[in-house]
């Protein structure tokens, strides 16, 4: 007796290709609807002015830094500090003497008395002050940075040195804002200050205030002291130091 052939009545599996099977219509269909991955023109526009308000911002805040610190008046004091370090230092190499005690040939600047730059006291100071930016006070625009201090002239420097004080002298005026005067203009030179004249602050220039008294316009200025003390003082202040000075003169150089 004959069998029958049995018959697969399976489900017919896909039609293969040369390289493989052929996916279904289904398939198909499917895979096309599927997300396109990566950024759309609109949110890559939206990151790219994201970010650029961001440098635009870092910019105006680096700025309004630079222009805190290059009109800082605390850092004009601090400069003064630093000045009187290199004098300090000056001293104890000099067996306590100050450089225009000192003669050329040992390093001094005694020569240059009487005189009327006061740049060749401050350039015998190369071995103590390594950056002449602490020469010229942020609050005096007209003062021109030099390179080194050995080249350096008084049209960089905001600082008069007293050359009349001594080193016994513990609480003299050694240095201060060049900006003192005994009239409302600006003086240069040799500056000889007598017991009871009277001195004042005045401004670096016409148009720019420099240092002023809190919530005022009225000028101040800066006085160093032997001791090492920093005092910034108005107009009657610095009278009232110079008063309790004694009665000898003293010879302010200013730049």
């Amino acid at each position: 007796m004959r069998l029958r052939s049995a018959v697969d009545h399976s489900v017919p599996t896909a039609l293969s290709g040369p390289t493989g099977p052929v996916p279904s219509p289904i398939a198909q269909r499917a895979s096309s609807k599927r997300p396109q991955s990566g950024f759309t023109l609109l949110e890559l526009s939206f990151v790219i002015l994201t970010v650029g308000l961001l440098i635009l911002f870092g910019i105006m805040r680096l700025n309004e830094m630079r222009r805190f610190n290059t009109r800082n008046p605390l850092q004009c004091q601090q400069n003064l500090k630093w000045i009187g370090v290199a004098l300090s230092e000056f001293q104890h190499d000099h067996a306590d003497k100050l450089p225009w005690q000192v003669s050329q040939k040992e390093g001094g600047s005694q020569e240059f008395i009487p005189g009327t730059q006061v740049a060749p006291h401050f350039r015998t100071l190369t071995n103590f002050i390594r950056n002449t930016r602490i020469l010229a006070c942020p609050m005096d625009p007209i003062r021109n940075r030099k390179a080194n201090l050995a080249s350096m002239d008084d049209s960089a420097l905001s600082y008069f040195l007293n050359v009349s004080a001594q080193h016994d002298q513990k609480n003299a005026i050694l240095t201060g804002d060049r900006t003192v005067s005994p009239s409302a203009d600006s003086t240069t030179g040799e500056l000889k200050v007598e017991n009871g004249q009277t001195l004042q602050w005045t401004y670096p220039v016409p148009d720019e205030p420099g240092h002023v008294l809190l919530g005022t316009t009225e000028p101040t200025g800066n006085l160093l002291f032997s001791n090492g003390s920093l005092l910034e003082t108005t107009t009657s202040q610095l009278q009232r130091v110079l008063q309790s000075s004694g009665t000898h003169s003293q010879v302010f150089m200013l730049p």
